[in-house]
């Protein structure tokens, strides 16, 4: 063989090998390269959904925290939405989330403070920001019901909640950490929000923009009798809107309620309110159900008759899907059944008759009688070899 047949043979060997290599290499980089271009989108994507605060930071040198727990809270992630959606109508018609459902995302500062960078110096600055900011994205339920009407603001509900006619602001019972985030990643509003009636209505002396609070008082038979059972707003929500066909298509709604009223047994374990909707698309429909706290608080509470005498109320034969926490459900008809007086029906068992006690009888040769003549052979076998 020459030289030169010789260096074309090694030079094929080597191209032969390289190939190989890059092929096991290439994947891999391909990952890599992938990896780095997500990474980059990812970071380019927070760098635009982080709220600008320039101008703050002189003054609240600790904004960077709220700025962190912000772009982690519900307002921002809308993470709520994403997933009652999804475990109702995404799975039920393999739908994804509408367009128009995104639209109270928050991604800035003045979307609730209003013209927050030219606070400094302003009148305005250091001002809480006003309830109809706040009805402004929670007019589906909550803002709107609170100040005495219903969805989208278009009809008058029964009643404002009794906190709204003392002239109490979101803000007094939502504190900041729930508003703009803990650090902590939540699913739903019902865990991330943490304030409970009794953080004011259980602490003796507290006062709130002047108004004494009611303490919660165990000399009345019905607090006394429901205490650690029942919420609060089971007995003190004056009412509940509830829709009836809800269409995705249009997304009209054949009929608003505010004089139905629904129990349930909540995720933290105690009965409260749930909403009820019946949601359509095409000639389809599924009915879903989520525990609620409606913003309809009344200082006189619902009578016994209320619930102990409405079977639908407390969900007797009640169907569909629950969604919000896991834990919360429809209470069970041993329980209803307890609520109306009706013992459960059982079929007695007769205790058996006594029996005399048998004679003793000799128990035949156990296992105790062959182990002992298995252990006078070994002593006779040792001691026979001792001679």
């Amino acid at each position: 063989m020459s030289k030169t047949e010789g260096n074309a043979e090694y030079t094929d060997v080597c191209k032969v090998t390289i190939a190989k290599k890059a092929k096991r290499i290439l994947p891999w980089l391909i990952v890599v390269v992938l990896s780095a271009s997500l990474a980059s989108i990812a970071i380019t994507a927070g760098e635009e959904t982080t709220p600008d605060v320039t101008g703050c930071t002189g003054c609240h040198p600790t904004i960077e925290d709220t700025v962190a727990n912000f772009n982690m809270s519900l307002h921002h992630t809308i993470a709520g939405i994403y997933d009652e959606f999804g475990r109702g109508a995404g799975e039920q018609f393999n739908m994804s989330l509408p367009e128009g459902c995104t639209k109270c995302h928050i991604d800035s500062c003045d979307s609730c403070h209003k013209d927050f960078a030219s606070y400094p110096g302003s009148a305005e600055h250091g001002k809480k920001v006003e309830m109809d900011t706040c009805v402004e994205c929670h007019h589906a339920r909550a803002g709107v019901n609170y100040v005495g009407y219903l969805g989208g603001h278009e009809k008058e509900g029964p009643s404002a909640d009794i906190h709204h006619q003392l002239g109490l602001n979101c803000t007094d019972c939502h504190t900041p950490s729930e508003i703009h985030g803990n650090g902590e990643v939540y699913s739903s509003e019902k865990e991330a929000v943490k304030v409970r009636c009794e953080d004011c209505h259980n602490s003796p002396g507290k006062v709130i923009n002047g108004v004494a609070v009611t303490q919660f008082s165990t000399e009345i038979p019905a607090h006394k009798i429901h205490e650690g059972k029942l919420d609060c707003s089971a007995c003190h929500a004056g009412w509940m809107q509830t829709c009836y066909n809800c269409h995705l298509e249009t997304k009209k709604v054949d009929k608003s309620y505010v004089d139905k009223f629904y129990l349930g047994v909540g995720y933290e374990g105690e009965i409260k309110p749930f909403y009820y909707q019946r949601v359509s698309k095409g000639n389809k429909s599924y009915d879903r159900w989520v525990e609620w706290t409606p913003h309809t608080i009344s200082a006189t509470a619902h009578n016994c008759s209320f619930c102990h005498q409405n079977k639908e109320l407390l969900g007797e034969g009640r169907t569909g899907i629950i969604l919000g926490p896991e834990g919360a459900k429809f209470i069970p008809q041993a329980t209803i059944d307890r609520i109306y007086g009706i013992m459960p029906t059982e079929t007695p068992v007769a205790s058996p008759a006594e029996t005399p006690a048998a004679a003793a009888t000799p128990k035949p040769p156990g296992f105790e009688l062959i182990f002992a003549v298995i252990a006078i052979a070994v002593v006779a076998v040792l001691a026979k070899r001792r001679r």
